[in-house]
């Protein structure tokens, strides 16, 4: 009976033990579970997203047409023999530059030179002849009609000498405008035929693009107005890539006529000045200023946002991110003319606008903060885009808890 009620004890003794465990396992789990899920709202009101701003300037808004063509030499000219004979020298090479008139090569010329001195003999035979008989004439020893036979013959002797001398002229070839040969088509010796191609040759300053127009975007375009073009191409070892080079040039002929077939008009650019390595056939790409307004607001184009056909910008008020609607006009890849939506005193976010929302707490650093960051950080300005100051304070406070010093108690 003794050990009976000594068992009932026992067991009262374990279910009231066990009770108090629940009891404050329950408890210990709600005070670990109120830490670990916390206050959504403090969390959310914590977070801020780095940005950089700049406001809207007024400046010069411009519509553009671009199109692509490639440069064309001032003059291009193939150089034919103006007469036969085999070639005695050849002064100038492929490559060489010369000046309107220089010799490029020379022609035998000897039966030019017999046929010139044949003239010559003839042409002072002949005014001898007409001086003796203007001499008879006021003697009244001649007639009026021998006068008039030895006038004839003189001019026509005349004529034949210059016809001579401009033959002999012919085996000197030279060249008809300032330039560049650019090639060459015979050898020392070649035995030519008047109309044989000998050599091309091209002006080379200025070179010229010649672009069309849509009739319908002609718009204000006028002569002398200036055209950007952009060359694109391979580029020789230690050169700056010709697709780099950004150059201008001048409008210097407008067609006036609509080609009926295209619909457009044609436009001849005048590159005045160019790098070295530049040439003639060079692929192009032209940008031509069609309208432009004065005194427009603009922004960077990269702080307009396009969804949904709706255009917006992020404006940073009272350190929150607002989505402004805006209005764009003439629109280039570096900035934009803003109709409506916004005003010159507008902290336009520029960096890291793709990665808020509306009215997602924001830090504003300016250019100058921003490079010390990414300096420190190993990383460039453009990385800007996401980095979050409370994911960079989570991170820290992670890498203290696995820290040696954390560790030790």
């Amino acid at each position: 009976m003794i050990k009976i009620k000594l068992l009932l004890c026992y067991l009262g003794l374990v279910v009231s033990l066990t009770a108090c465990g629940d009891k404050s396992g329950d408890k210990n789990r709600a005070t670990v579970g109120s830490e670990k899920v916390g206050n959504p709202r403090v969390t959310q009101n914590k977070q801020q997203t780095v940005v950089e701003i700049a406001q809207p300037q007024i400046n010069t808004a411009s519509s553009y047409y671009l199109t692509t063509t490639t440069l064309s030499p001032g003059s291009d000219a193939d150089i034919n023999a103006r007469t036969s004979g085999v070639i005695k020298k050849i002064f100038k090479e492929e490559g060489d530059d010369v000046v309107a008139g220089e010799v490029l090569l020379k022609l035998e010329d000897d039966h030019q030179q017999l046929k010139l001195k044949q003239a010559q003999q003839k042409l002072d035979s002949a005014k001898r002849e007409f001086q003796r008989i203007n001499t008879m004439k006021k003697s009244k020893l001649a007639s009026d009609n021998d006068w008039e036979t030895a006038q004839n013959a003189m001019n026509l002797a005349e004529t034949d000498y210059e016809l001579a001398d401009l033959t002999l002229s012919y085996t000197q070839i030279t060249a008809p405008f300032a330039g560049r040969i650019v090639w060459r088509n015979i050898d020392l010796g070649d035995d030519v035929k008047q109309g044989d191609l000998l050599f091309r040759m091209m002006s080379l300053h200025p070179l010229l693009a010649k672009v069309y127009i849509p009739a319908n975007r002609i718009g204000s375009i006028g002569v002398a107005d200036q055209v950007e073009l952009k060359i694109d191409g391979e580029h020789e070892q230690n050169e700056q890539p010709k697709s780099s080079q950004r150059l201008q040039g001048a409008i210097s002929l407008i067609s006036p006529i609509v080609d009926p077939t295209t619909g457009t008009i044609k436009l001849t650019i005048q590159l005045a000045s160019y790098p070295e390595g530049v040439r003639p056939g060079d692929f192009v790409e032209v940008k031509v200023i069609t309208d432009h307004r004065e005194n427009a607001l603009m922004i960077p184009t990269v702080a307009v946002i396009e969804d949904r056909n709706q255009k917006y910008v992020y404006v940073v008020e009272d350190d929150f991110a607002q989505k402004q609607v805006v209005t764009t006009g003439f629109v280039d890849e570096i900035n934009s003319e803003i109709l409506s939506g916004l005003t010159l005193d507008s902290q336009i976010v520029v960096k890291g606008q793709r990665n808020l929302n509306q009215g997602m707490r924001v830090r504003v650093v300016n250019s100058s903060e921003s490079s010390m960051s990414s300096i420190s950080s190993g990383s460039g300005t453009e990385n800007l885009d996401g980095i979050s100051v409370d994911n960079l304070t989570k991170k820290e406070s992670k890498t203290a808890k696995h820290s040696p010093r954390a560790k030790n108690p």
